[in-house]
């Protein structure tokens, strides 16, 4: 037993003697003075995960780790407006169907579940009871005295929001110092030396996650990259007009983030006498005889024909692509009497079905295909295009993060700021993963050790990652040398107990 001490007392002293290699090591904040930092963004910045914001998330927000490693080259403190009390620790997550009723959504922890099957596994579900038993407005009562706030990041804020004083959010609202004040006014109040500027998620985002709401206006539009550049810009210009220095970080393609990319376009595994079923199916037969008439070709226009092909239902043993409706596809009729044509097709290779889409409706009420629960009444049960992104709005998403992202880097380039390319980190998560400490972290959810249960944000490694590019960014732009943190050191996902 002696001996055995002795062997881990022995390294221990050398590396004692070796001590002067780590005690040298000059950090320092090159030409950035981090005296006082102050982040502005949305949830990426104010710690959003797993479906809500808690404190435990505002404590491992992106800047509050970065903040952290700032104190280590001169930065000061970092106050945030922390989440109190029951809403606190169970999270605030706010919920459009929710609201009206004055309650907030809890946030994701895995725990055992049972499905409409009955069968056990382990998977998300919202902390403690399902809904916040806390009313609404007493976890989100002001603290605009206790500011003011280094961090300035609201969940659900665009980036034409943050300079609008009527800009309407719970979140906001916590912090807003006066009626007319917004979200770049009250970060300019700080006078910060220092800023981190990560916005414009949002202005995609609404419109990916309900499947392609069209248009540039209304809550869930895209916002025009040409408005984009020029609130971008305007808010740049303020943000340094003292001088301060800071960085950014443009648009990651969101379609590659697990809320995109968990449920595949052709899950619908089926057997060859389930094939068999649906290919015989009196409406199916009718559908794609419908569909080689030539009266019924000649409706859809020029491209009658190809139209009328993408259209046709076939199903096979193995993997086939859920069954859908369309609404975009061009209006028929079949006969005389003016009976529509229905407005189905599979969906296609390349093509994304949103998380939020009822896994327990796919199973058991045949989401996707046809609700067999009465053999003696099957009915087709189409999914609808709010749970799903076409190709056509997949391109029209990544346009706009084109643009948004070059908007970024010709305004980091003009006002010499230090830039994250998250774009590229996080199209590595989904393609080759990142191995980091001999840990390899990708966009899957749940395995992949970097996203959070809600799809969408990062969990708390995941911040840490981000952080680290943050830090990267600095260092090259500005000569300096802020240490880094230890990813492995940090929190993945919550079990629920």
């Amino acid at each position: 037993m002696k001996t055995r001490k002795l062997l881990y007392i022995l390294p221990l002293a050398a590396l004692v003697a070796c001590e002067p290699e780590f005690d040298d090591v000059d950090f320092n904040g090159g030409s950035a003075d981090f005296t006082k930092t102050v982040a502005v963004g949305n949830s990426l910045t104010a710690g959003y995960q797993s479906g809500a914001l808690s404190a435990e998330g505002q404590l491992n927000s992106l800047p509050a780790i970065l903040a952290q490693q700032l104190k280590e080259v001169g930065g000061g403190d970092f106050n945030q407006p922390l989440l109190t009390g029951e809403q606190g620790s169970k999270g605030i997550g706010i919920v459009d169907t929710l609201l009206p009723k004055g309650e907030v959504a809890t946030r994701f922890a895995l725990k055992g579940t049972v499905d409409c099957l009955g069968e056990a596994s382990i998977g998300p579900v919202r902390k403690g009871d399902p809904y916040s038993a806390v009313p609404f407005l007493t976890g989100m009562a002001s603290v605009a005295a206790d500011g003011p706030y280094n961090n300035q990041g609201i969940p659900g804020a665009r980036l034409v929001d943050i300079t609008n004083p009527a800009f309407v959010n719970p979140f906001f609202a916590r912090l807003k110092t006066s009626l007319p004040a917004t979200m770049l006014s009250m970060a300019m109040d700080l006078d910060a030396t220092f800023f981190t500027f990560w916005i414009g998620n949002n202005d995609v985002l609404g419109y990916a996650t309900t499947g392609g709401d069209e248009g540039s206006t209304g809550p869930n539009g895209m916002t025009d990259p040409n408005t984009f550049t020029m609130s971008y810009d305007a808010a740049i210009d303020s943000l340094t007009a003292n001088g301060a220095k800071g960085v950014v970080a443009n648009i990651p393609d969101i379609t590659s983030i697990p809320f995109f990319t968990t449920v595949k376009w052709n899950a619908l595994v089926l057997t060859q006498a389930q094939a068999d079923f649906f290919n015989n199916y009196p409406l199916v037969q009718a559908y794609n005889a419908a569909l080689d008439n030539p009266s019924v070709i000649a409706q859809f226009g020029m491209n009658g024909a190809a139209e009328a092909e993408s259209r046709k239902l076939n199903f096979s043993a193995g993997a086939n692509g859920f069954l859908m409706l369309d609404t975009d596809l061009s209006d028929a009729v079949t006969d005389t009497m003016g009976t529509p044509l229905p407005k189905f097709r599979q969906l296609k290779s390349g093509e994304l079905i949103t998380l939020s889409v009822p896994g327990d409706d796919i199973k058991c009420k045949g989401l996707g295909s046809a609700d067999l629960s009465d053999p003696q009444n099957p009915v087709i049960n189409p999914m609808t295009g709010n749970y799903i992104l076409d190709l056509d709005e997949i391109q029209k998403i990544q346009n706009n993060i084109a643009a948004y992202n070059s908007t970024i880097k010709m305004a980091a380039m003009s006002h010499s700021l230090a830039h994250v390319d998250a774009n590229s980190r996080l199209n590595q998560l989904a393609s080759t993963g990142i191995t980091i400490d001999g840990i390899t972290y990708s966009s899957a959810l749940v395995t992949g050790g970097a996203f959070s249960l809600d799809g969408v944000h990062p969990n708390t490694r995941g911040y840490a990652i981000l952080a680290n590019d943050f830090i990267d960014a600095i260092n090259s732009t500005y000569s300096a040398n802020v240490p880094k943190v230890s990813v492995a050191s940090f929190s993945t996902i919550e079990v629920e107990q």
